[in-house]
């Protein structure tokens, strides 16, 4: 009988341990990285592509997969624009679902869902998935990688 007591206490053990409604505290650095993904998300709400692109690092290997590979800031600013020529090819984005994960102090990762929607004539609404690798910098958090699915 005391056999079977002590294996269950190891068995509840982990479940109690794991309590889904801890609260989590999000690091000034997952903050700061959240921020730059909702003002982005701003900038391209309000048509403003080119504010969107400066938040990419002007550095010869920043990088963007937008169908192919380009590399470089004005490359990737040119790319967005042959893309979304217009405001109306733009349309509006919300992003959901964002994760962001520290890879040292000056690099982060940070993951999520992205809903474009736009009128149908102009190529419809689109789903995917987006990954940004930012660098802390002296202008502050930029995007020196992006890629979404």
């Amino acid at each position: 009988m005391r056999l079977l007591l002590l294996l269950a206490l190891f068995a509840i053990q982990p479940a109690l341990a794991q309590q889904p409604d801890q609260l989590y505290t999000a690091t000034k650095q997952q903050l700061d990285v959240t921020k730059v993904i909702l003002a982005q998300q701003a900038r391209w709400n309000t048509g403003d592509l080119d504010g969107y692109v400066s938040f990419f690092k002007d550095a010869p290997d920043t990088a963007a997969i937008l169908g192919s590979r380009v590399v470089g800031v004005s490359a990737i600013r040119s790319a967005y624009h042959t893309i979304f020529p217009n405001r109306e090819a733009m349309g509006s984005i919300e992003d959901s679902e964002v994760i962001v994960r520290a890879l040292g102090d000056n690099f982060a990762l940070a993951t999520g869902k992205y809903h474009l929607m736009r009128n149908k004539k102009v190529g419809g609404d689109a789903l995917g998935t987006f990954t940004l690798v930012l660098e802390k910098t002296a202008a502050g958090w930029q995007i020196i990688f992006s890629e979404n699915t």
